[in-house]
């Protein structure tokens, strides 16, 4: 049985064996026609999709750190902008090398108050100094100080310079300044005195080396990357990175700096590197990022050659189905013996795997974009909010298009509004920008203030549209029993990004006089202001006034009084000078803070108030920031001060009283020699000892009677002279303190101690 079944299945592999070589050609033919497609669409997708992709990727990145450079260029450009015009302001232009500032105490202090506002006024400024190159040179830092001897050649070194404004090397900084940026940016002023023929005044701006670094490492977009910068001038390089230093000597040094972007290996690593320069006031910087090219490229890549693997598998995988193929067409005695074995072909062909790839390179693809959008979103909200809060108000009109441009966001014919949206919570917050996106159409853009406050811009085309999507969203929020109180503010629409700005400020300064809401409430903005006629002063001084003083007398209730009075008044008055009539209030206290002596640098704790004025949103930020932040500090060091002083003056009133009690002393006298009003000194004894001034005299008096009376033989009438009384008035106030007269008080005491004798 055995030899005839061998014998059928020679014979089956025999019978046509030219056919079958045929067949199988035709077949492998086939299969490869099939695959080669496949392996063609791999190819064209690395050599030109993938690189395309790759391209991209790179000019994207490319266009984040010139980004990053402008703005980078701005602040610095800003802050040059400010010191120039600081130098040119009244206080500073008089002949200061020729003012005594010992006599004009007046003058010395309003330098160190506008050098102290500016100094808060820009996050990167860690400090200003104000150098005077007078007989006895001095500087304001931003306190009054005499220049000694170690520091003169340094700042004398400014002076000499041939340019009035430039960048130098920070040759002020000690070895405990890790702090403070290697650069300072300095002003010199011209001298008056026709005697010197050098500069008399300097401004030198220290900068937060922090600050500084953050903007500078921001160029490096990876963990893995690091940026610095290389002053010209000088040759120092700049950067919070040890690799920079590194990289600096090995490859920058070799190949020299290019204003231009090339790639090169280092530690066994491709580089891709970003270099260009930063022109500021007399002196270039050169900056440099530095990043992993896989950090670009990588995932792409891996993504291509995932395809040309796939698809070489595939092509590898035609010859195995074509053998298989031939194998089933004209073998079915092996198709029959590997079926009976548990064998039978696999469903997943290459196809198959070259398809599930496909979706998953489609997938990975859709889920970088959507990172890419995410980005670019955050990119335009960020903008968005640095416009509206200042920082971008030196800029033109058509220079902020072009910026918002690089976002790929185009004003033509757009026209632009700003919702103000305030809930009660992060929560309530989500859900309003989840109905906001459900409800419009056109495009808008987020700005998350904090966990209550979120700013919505509309960029749109027709009005009637947009007007009719804001009231299906109010409906909304209104029917919907998920939402809780919102209060809502629509701007007036505006043609340009700048008049955002004002229209931003107005639903500000309207907040701070909002009536309390029940529901959820939309109010839409006048398209007009009309000219609020103000009865009376602008500003409520009267009541200022009464603040300082109840602040002084540490009175916390009154403070609170006064304070809801001050912004009720303004809130009668102009709804739109709260904010800075709040600013105006803090400068006031601060003003009396440094009268007292105390700096008000330290009573905040470093905490930047004027900020924190600027960016309150509603009247309980402003009255908590003024009463939390500022006049709590000030009053609890106003006490320990005057508790301090208390005790020194009740001891010199008490050592007064024991060396003079027998004579006739008044609180005058006492208040006199104590160097105190009476006023002061009566409501501090009481507040001391418990019991006023005339009361404690008056009982150490009768105690120093007493004393007398019964230790002595000295006469009654001696005894009242010689504690400050005479005698017919002692006689009344003694018996006054101990029910008996002098007399029956020697007496009953007398008649005791002979008792006592008597039982000895």
């Amino acid at each position: 049985m055995k030899k005839k079944l061998n014998h059928i299945r020679r014979q089956l592999l025999n019978t046509d064996s030219v056919m079958d070589d045929y067949y199988k050609k035709s077949i492998v033919v086939l299969l490869l026609i099939l695959c080669i497609p496949s392996l063609l669409i791999g190819a064209t997708i690395y050599f030109f999709g993938a690189r395309h992709l790759k391209d991209e990727m790179i000019a994207t990145h490319e266009e984040q750190i010139i980004n990053q450079v402008d703005y980078i260029d701005s602040q610095m450009q800003s802050l040059e902008v400010n010191l120039n015009y600081w130098s040119h302001e009244h206080l500073f232009t008089d002949q200061l090398d020729r003012i005594n500032f010992q006599d004009q105490y007046q003058h010395a202090r309003e330098i160190t108050d506008s050098l102290f506002s500016k100094q808060n006024g820009n996050s990167l400024i860690e400090s200003i100094s104000l150098f005077i190159n007078a007989d006895q040179p001095i500087v304001f830092n931003p306190q009054f100080r005499w220049v000694n001897e170690d520091q003169l050649a340094n700042y004398q070194h400014f002076l000499l310079s041939q340019d009035n404004f430039f960048w130098d090397r920070h040759l002020l900084k000690g070895e405990s300044d890790h702090h403070l940026f290697p650069l300072v940016l300095v002003k010199n002023m011209p001298a008056f005195n026709e005697e010197r023929d050098h500069h008399s005044a300097s401004f030198i701006v220290e900068l937060n080396r922090e600050m500084v670094m953050q903007m500078v490492d921001g160029l490096s977009l990876s963990s893995d990357g690091f940026s610095f910068l290389i002053d010209q001038e000088t040759g120092m390089m700049i950067s919070s990175n040890e690799k920079s230093a590194a990289f600096f000597d090995e490859v920058v040094i070799n190949q020299g700096i290019e204003d231009d972007s090339f790639t090169t290996t280092w530690s066994e690593i491709n580089y891709s590197v970003t270099s260009g320069t930063i022109n500021r006031v007399n002196a270039d910087w050169i900056y440099m990022s530095v990043v992993p090219i896989s950090f670009i490229t990588e995932p792409i890549n891996q993504l291509s050659q995932t395809i040309i693997v796939i698809s070489l598998v595939g092509l590898f995988l035609s010859f195995i189905i074509a053998n298989v193929t031939f194998r089933s067409i004209y073998r079915p005695i092996d198709k029959l013996l590997a079926v009976i074995k548990g064998n039978p072909l696999s469903k997943n062909d290459g196809f198959d795997l070259i398809e599930s790839n496909w979706h998953k390179l489609n997938q990975e693809k859709d889920m970088l974009e959507n990172r890419v959008d995410g980005l670019n979103n955050k990119l335009i909200s960020n903008f968005f909010f640095q416009l509206i809060e200042g920082f971008l108000e030196d800029q033109t009109e058509r220079e902020l298009s072009a910026r918002l441009a690089q976002y790929h966001v185009k004003l033509t014919e757009k026209h632009i509004r700003y919702l103000d949206v305030e809930t009660i919570n992060k929560k309530q917050q989500q859900l309003m920008i989840d109905l906001i996106e459900h409800c419009f159409s056109c495009s808008f853009y987020l700005i998350p203030f904090n966990d209550r406050f979120v700013g919505i811009i509309f960029l749109f085309d027709d009005t009637h549209i947009l007007e009719q999507q804001l009231n299906v969203m109010e409906k909304s929020v209104r029917a919907s029993g998920k939402h809780e109180l919102t209060v809502m503010f629509l701007s007036q629409t505006v043609p340009d990004l700048r008049g955002l700005i004002g229209v931003v400020e107005q639903i500000r300064q309207k907040k701070y006089t909002k009536l309390e809401h029940d529901q959820t409430t939309l109010i839409r903005m006048p398209e007009t202001f009309e000219a609020t006629q103000i009865q009376g002063d602008l500003y409520p001084f009267h009541i200022e006034q009464k603040l300082i003083e109840a602040i002084d007398l540490g009175d916390q209730t009154k403070i609170n009084v006064l304070i809801d009075q001050f912004i009720a008044v303004l809130c009668k008055r102009d709804e739109r000078a709260i904010q800075y009539s709040c600013i105006q209030l803090y400068s006031a206290v601060q003003l009396q803070m440094l009268k007292e002596g105390f700096y008000p640098f330290e009573l905040f704790e470093g905490k930047n108030i004027l900020k924190a004025l600027i960016h309150s949103y509603d009247i309980e930020c402003l009255k908590t920031t003024l009463i939390n932040h500022v006049i709590t500090p000030y009053v609890k060091a106003v006490k320990d001060k005057v508790m301090t002083k208390q005790d020194v003056i009740i001891k010199k009133a008490l050592d007064y009283i024991h060396s003079n009690y027998m004579y006739d002393i008044s609180l005058d006298q006492c208040a006199n020699q104590c160097g105190v009003n009476t006023y002061t000194l009566s409501k501090w004894f009481k507040q001391g000892k418990g019991i006023n001034f005339i009361d404690y005299l008056t009982s150490h008096r009768i105690e120093i009677a007493k004393q007398l009376l019964v230790e002595t033989s000295m006469k009654i009438q001696e005894i009242s002279s010689s504690v400050g009384y005479r005698h017919s008035y002692f006689n009344r106030i003694f018996k006054k303190h101990t029910t008996m007269t002098p007399g029956q008080f020697r007496q009953s005491n007398q008649e005791v101690s002979a008792i006592e004798l008597f039982h000895l």
